[in-house]
């Protein structure tokens, strides 16, 4: 009887406690709710100009991670998965439709977070078709923040014509680097005209920081396999919330290289070249534009023209994930 007794209590113990955790969840949730609503409705000052929805991604892209679009083949957009898929690349049109899948060759996908296009490498630019560019994927997510050194991926941008929808292999070059400090979360990266790398931290470490990485130390780290360290270049000046969405989840330069967008989940920051002595730097150009709450979770911007963004997200809270047509203020 005894035992029954101790039974019963230590049942209703372990009920209590279960029931105490899933308020205090509860809790949070309506807390940070709250929290997101009151910034949205704060930054309406800011909305976009023009923000429609002009594709549906396929099922092969649930995780839409990345996105760069095609400046040799005009309508074609490439994008990635989050962490789970394979080494695989992605062609679609605007309206979302899967034209082609690469899978890349030398290549593994630990957590694949952005994508761009921009010239290549010196030394893969010798052996490239005339007029080629370079898709640079960057496995570069580290939400524990402690990877020792991550890695970006670059292959030649691949002809999508008759594919299909077939993995294929294309070969990659790939170097690895490090962050100055400590290991850091990131998910955004930029090629500039100058062969130039931007990165962006995502917030993880109480700041949003620029990184860089010379076009002469990404080329030296093709051929050395040597681990590079990216320079730190500045504080975005972004206010880093998750209970808002103010985390840096891409980024892409302009077609004229001058102007750096980068998206938090809701908003999207714009920022100007600086050419400091040959220093690469930033400028907050005090022009944010809010997105409110049109995607489920928006993970991925790149230049469509210079006045026009598309934006892609993830599948999340029983929504698809969608391409965003952009215009800001």
């Amino acid at each position: 009887m005894r035992t029954a007794r101790i039974t019963v209590v230590v049942a209703c113990i372990v009920l209590v406690g279960t029931l105490a955790v899933l308020s205090w969840q509860s809790v949070g949730t309506w807390w940070s709710q709250r929290a997101l609503a009151a910034h949205l409705e704060g930054r309406k000052a800011y909305a976009a100009r023009v923000l429609e929805v002009v594709g549906v991604l396929p099922d092969e892209l649930r995780e839409s991670s990345g996105l760069a679009i095609s400046r040799t083949q005009p309508g074609i957009l490439w994008s990635h998965n989050d962490s789970g898929d394979a080494p695989n690349l992605y062609a679609v049109d605007m309206s979302g439709k899967l034209l082609a899948k690469f899978r890349m060759a030398n290549a593994l996908a630990r957590d694949w977070e952005d994508i761009a296009s921009g010239p290549c490498p010196e030394e893969m630019a010798k052996t490239a078709p005339p007029k080629s560019e370079c898709l640079y994927v960057a496995d570069t997510g580290d939400n524990d923040q402690v990877r020792p050194e991550v890695t970006i991926y670059i292959v030649v941008e691949p002809r999508v014509g008759d594919a299909g929808a077939q993995a294929r292999p294309v070969p990659a070059r790939s170097f690895h680097y490090r962050y100055p400090d400590k290991p850091t979360d990131a998910e955004a990266l930029a090629v500039l005209p100058n062969r130039d790398l931007t990165i962006v931290s995502k917030g993880r470490n109480g700041t949003v920081d620029f990184f860089s990485i010379p076009a002469a130390t990404v080329a030296r780290a093709i051929t050395s396999s040597e681990t590079v360290t990216g320079q730190y270049v500045g504080d975005t000046g972004i206010k880093p919330d998750p209970k808002t969405g103010q985390l840096v989840t891409a980024a892409a330069i302009s077609p004229d290289g001058k102007t750096l967008a980068v998206r938090t989940y809701y908003e999207v920051y714009f920022f100007g070249l600086v050419n400091d002595g040959g220093q690469i730097r930033w400028r907050d150009l005090q022009r944010p534009c809010s997105l409110g709450d049109a995607e489920p979770q928006g993970e991925a911007i790149d230049y469509l023209d210079a006045n026009t963004l598309l934006l892609t997200s993830e599948r999340s809270r029983g929504r698809p994930g969608e391409i965003h047509r952009l215009q800001c203020q």
